[in-house]
């Protein structure tokens, strides 16, 4: 405060000193800058120990205090209007007062900011000691128990390959004997490869550069890589898209005589007008960031060769792309939507509503034949960022009668079916339990409702299982009392029979004697069965393991429930396909909604974060702290969520759909979402989605797209 006029005095007293917590604040600051000594300096008795703590402890608040005072939420300097504070000029003496106040604090900002990040590195590199002697005794334990036990794991396995390769004396008959096995190497799907991965391809073909080990014959050995660095998206499985580029130049100097990087960008996939619409979205995004992310090795990049050449596809016979004289409108209308609602319900409504229209009117071209016919549901992809999105618009379509397939779909232990099978077995495995006795009554086993449930309370276990009915029974309503009776007469057959006979087979007796197979209807009845029928097997290999009392086997679906199993796989059905963009990658479908392009992967970052910094050496970065391995960290996502939109709008063969949810009429991108690299004049449109007309949008440079808005003034609110 030494360069701000007036000095710390003056700057305090035309703060807002007529609210409390200024008041506060303005104090503590005071009281830090005429303290005697350091804040927590060395004390030799208890006493000063303890106060040296409390000292410590009471700057760090002060700190967190003061950065929220003149710094952002996202730790930037508050600028010149020093807004966001949340205090006016009724909190200060005068008006002149406040405006003095906060130009000095905003010359003060950067300062305040420089020490805050100061002070944050330096508790970090306190609190990271502690992070590594952790990591350091955990990962200990965890090699000496694969070592006890003669195992490795994935990364383990790829670590000792590479550790043998290496090996030129000790391994090297067992190299040449690889190499004279294997004469061409080929590798596809190469943009989503590790660094270690290519490394263990590397060493295999090496030798073939130097004329060593090569096997003789007509055909020389050979290496041949297929990749696309714009659809490098599986970062979080250690991918680098620059190992692409890395490949290409090993590759080449194998082979300096000829030409082996070929680019491939005519694609036969998608109609015309949308190819343009890919090139123009692109083209805005790197016009956008280009400059910005240039030195990155890793940046999205789309350059002319990457470009859908527009002169260069394949004539193909009028019928297959253009729709036909007495075309009805939906077959005229723009290949290119947009969808917006208020809510996801809403969204998640208007998409359902534009499916079934398209599945009522709508043609597509045919795979096989080029030629147009009727859409079917198996035409149509839904694709959405992150997996716990697409529960709205599957239960959307399925209130309209439209089958649904869950692609890859997590969430097999939250499905009705095993949730309701699940509950049965954990009851009678533990009969006492009213928990588990409230989880039974109210599956569709039992289906008890909410007020019979709440009138049996809390001796629910004791409702299903004791001899005399319990007294609670009369007063439950009519269809209460029957789904209760039936279930306390077939219980003491049940519970005879539990250990009895084995989980599996009673199981199967339970649901033959109830006729569960009449809740499995409706059109999630081939995913339920399936469901259903992967449960049976899971029991059964459980007691075949050894876990051969009911009791133990509801333990181990407990724990099997805290996994990220998936749903049960079906044959290929005429459903409409729900997966997400990651799942998508390699398909293609005729119709492609992209949903919730608003919604990310989440805003909060992990509390302890482990990386690489600058020099590549390993660093932690704590709590709220940002380092500059964070920093790189978000534009490293950033960087793959464009490849990732790339994937996503390279899907569709007719048909391509935005869709978006608003908030106060503004469609807001959260981090991690596909919409936050959108360009800004596209997302700009969700906003105007209800437009009866339709809509344009028009790139920096080239035509203008004309874009479809199925809602057209009518988007529903969600269903009720």
């Amino acid at each position: 405060f030494v360069g701000v006029d007036g000095g710390l005095d003056a700057f305090l007293a035309d703060g807002p000193v007529h609210h409390p917590s200024f008041v506060m604040l303005s104090r503590e600051i005071r009281a830090a800058a005429s303290a005697a000594g350091p804040a927590g300096s060395p004390a030799s008795t208890d006493a000063g120990q303890g106060a040296a703590a409390e000292g410590q402890a009471a700057l760090r608040a002060l700190i967190d205090r003061v950065r929220g005072y003149f710094l952002t939420q996202q730790g930037e300097p508050r600028k010149r209007g020093f807004a966001g504070t949340g205090f006016t000029a009724e909190d200060c003496a005068t008006a002149a007062a406040w405006k003095r106040h906060r130009e000095r604090a905003a010359v003060l900002a950067p300062a305040i900011a420089d020490i805050v990040r100061a002070f944050r590195r330096d508790l970090n590199v306190v609190l990271s000691r502690g992070v590594w002697r952790v990591f350091a005794v955990a990962l200990t334990t965890y090699q000496n128990t694969l070592d006890e036990h003669g195992l490795l794991d994935f990364s383990g396995v790829l670590e000792r390959a590479l550790f043998l390769l290496r090996q030129m004396d000790e391994f090297a008959r067992s190299r040449y004997r690889l190499e004279m096995r294997y004469h061409h190497v080929l590798v596809d799907e190469f943009q989503d490869t590790s660094r270690a991965q290519w490394e263990l391809v590397a060493q295999l073909v090496r030798s073939w550069g130097e004329g060593l080990g090569a096997p003789g014959g007509a055909l020389r050995p050979s290496i041949f890589v297929v990749g696309d660095r714009k659809q490098s998206i599986y970062g979080f499985r250690d991918a680098e898209v620059a190992v692409l580029e890395d490949a290409a130049r090993f590759i080449e100097a194998l082979r300096p005589d000829g030409q082996p990087r070929q680019a491939i960008s005519v694609s036969f996939r998608a109609v015309p007008p949308l190819q343009a619409f890919v090139n123009d979205v692109f083209d805005e995004v790197e016009r956008a960031e280009g400059a910005l992310t240039a030195a990155r090795k890793d940046r999205f990049r789309y350059d002319a060769q990457d470009r859908f050449p527009q002169d260069a596809l394949a004539p193909q016979p009028p019928e297959a792309t253009a729709p036909p004289a007495e075309a009805s409108p939906v077959e005229r209308e723009a290949p290119v939507g947009i969808i917006a609602g208020d809510t996801v319900g809403a969204t998640a409504s208007a998409v359902a509503e534009e499916i079934v229209r398209l599945l009522a009117s709508g043609t597509i071209r045919d795979r096989q034949t080029g030629l147009r016919r009727p859409a079917k549901p198996a035409d149509v992809g839904i694709l959405f960022r992150s997996r716990e999105s697409h529960r709205e618009f599957e239960s959307a379509l399925e209130r309209r009668g439209v089958p649904t397939y869950v692609y890859k779909g997590l969430g097999f232990f939250e499905a009705a079916e095993v949730q309701d099978t699940v509950a049965l077995l954990r009851f009678l495995a533990e009969p006492t339990s009213d928990l588990r006795a409230a989880a039974l009554l109210r599956s569709r086993l039992v289906r008890l409702s909410d007020e019979g449930l709440a009138r049996l309370a809390p001796d629910l276990a004791a409702a299903l299982v004791a001899p005399a009915d319990p007294p609670a029974m009369a007063g439950l309503g009519a269809e209460d009392q029957v789904v209760l009776g039936r279930v306390r007469a077939c219980m003491p057959s049940w519970l005879e029979r539990v250990d009895r006979v084995t989980p599996a087979e009673l199981l199967d007796e339970i649901l033959r004697e109830t006729a569960y197979v009449w809740e499995l209807r409706g059109p999630r009845r081939l995913q339920a069965r399936e469901n259903l029928k992967k449960l049976r097997g899971m029991v059964r290999r459980i007691q075949n393991r050894g876990y051969a009392t009911l009791g133990r086997t509801a333990e181990h679906l407990d724990r099997l429930a805290v996994g990220d199993e998936s749903n049960a796989a079906i044959d290929a059905v005429d459903a409409v396909n729900l997966m997400t963009v990651h799942a998508a990658k390699g398909l293609e479908f005729p119709i492609v909604f992209i949903v919730n392009m608003g919604r990310g992967t989440g805003n909060a970052r992990a509390p302890i974060r482990v990386g690489f910094d600058a020099v590549d050496e390993p660093a932690v970065s704590i709590a709220d702290y940002q380092s500059e391995r964070d920093e790189d960290a978000q534009a490293r996502e950033r960087e793959e969520t464009k490849r990732l939109l790339y994937v996503a709008l390279t899907r569709a063969r007719d048909r391509l759909y935005l869709c978006a949810t608003m908030a106060n009429g503004v469609c807001r991108t959260t981090r991690g979402s596909l919409g936050e690299v959108l360009p800004r004049s596209l997302v700009a449109l969700f906003a105007h989605a209800s437009s009866l007309d339709g809509l344009e949008w028009t790139p920096s440079a080239g035509a203008a797209h004309r874009i479809h808005t199925p809602a057209g003034g009518q988007t529903p609110r969600g269903d009720v």
